[in-house]
This record gives structure tokens, sequence and C-alpha cells, in this order.
């Protein structure tokens, strides 16, 4: 069994772990910390960690190092940016205003994730899929309103007439 050589005491590494786990509500940081302070506090070794919690061994060691080199704060989860939007915020605006006014103004009849992905690619080249242009009405605050559809007058159904108005 390796011992590791710390840079820092495994004891105060221990008692900065015990603290952030009874202050943070991460979840996912204070099981990384959990983990390493039983490292830490000799409680159980990399590999019976890794048998009863399904984390990698190597990981496990990986976060004993970089607590020891770079503190705890080094476990957080880092925060991924995701892809850059095709569209510019300008876009956006003249996107939203189209949106809001009526489709008729722009050459369609309703505007749905078709119309839209449509649009985008005439007015600014741009190739957007119907399901990205769905999630973008949403974005941009808008709703998807279905009409429901309403007894006929035609029909002489008067009790369906008066629930469908009470729902």
């Amino acid at each position: 069994m390796n011992t590791r050589a710390f840079i820092h005491n495994p004891e105060e590494l221990l008692k900065e772990g015990t603290k952030i786990i009874n202050s943070s509500s991460d979840a996912k940081y204070i099981l990384r910390v959990a983990m390493v302070n039983f490292m830490l506090a000799k409680t159980a070794t990399a590999e019976e960690l890794s048998t009863l919690s399904g984390i990698p061994r190597r990981t496990l060691t990986s976060w004993v190092q970089k607590v020891d080199e770079n503190g705890f704060e080094s476990l957080r989860a880092i925060k991924q940016p995701g892809r850059s939007s095709r569209l510019s915020e300008d876009q956006m605006a003249i996107i939203k205003d189209a949106i809001g006014a009526d489709p008729e103004d722009s050459g369609y009849r309703v505007w749905d994730g078709t119309t839209l992905s449509d649009f985008i690619k005439e007015q600014f080249g741009i190739d957007l899929g119907v399901r990205q242009c769905q999630r973008l009405f949403h974005s941009l605050g808008f709703s998807k309103i279905r009409p429901q559809k309403y007894p006929s007058l035609e029909e002489q159904n008067e009790e369906a007439r008066e629930d469908f108005k009470k729902n």
C-alpha cells in the first residue's frame, strides 16, 4: 500500500473538509469532500471506497492530491459555458419583434418551429433546426398555445358546450 507524502497536514485538511460538509449545499461537492475525508482519516482506503461507491480508485486518489496541492475548492464542479449562440443579440431582438407581430406580416400563416426556422434562414442565412427554434420561442418568453376544439354550434349537444365552458 502506497502512502502519500502530504504537502499540508492531513489532520488540518480533515478539519477543513468536515466544516465544508456541514456548511455546503452542493451535493456533488459534498460527496467529493466526504470521500477525501474518509481517506484522510484513514477510515477507508481508495480501493474500499471505490468498491463501495463505484467511483474509480484513480479518481479518488486524484481528489486527495488536488486537495493537498490546491485546497478543497479545487473539488468544485466547473461551470461549463456550452456552445455560444449562433444568433447575435440584435438578431434575437428582430426575431422577438417578428414573433410578437402578426405572422402574415412576415409571410407566414402561424408561428411555429418550422416557420421560425425558415424565417431565420431567410433573414440571416443561419440554418437552425425546428427543435432548436421551438426552444428559441421559449427562451424569448413565448409559449405554445393550441386552440381547443369547441363543440360546434350545429351540434345539439348543449351539455358538452356547457362542460367545455366550465373548463
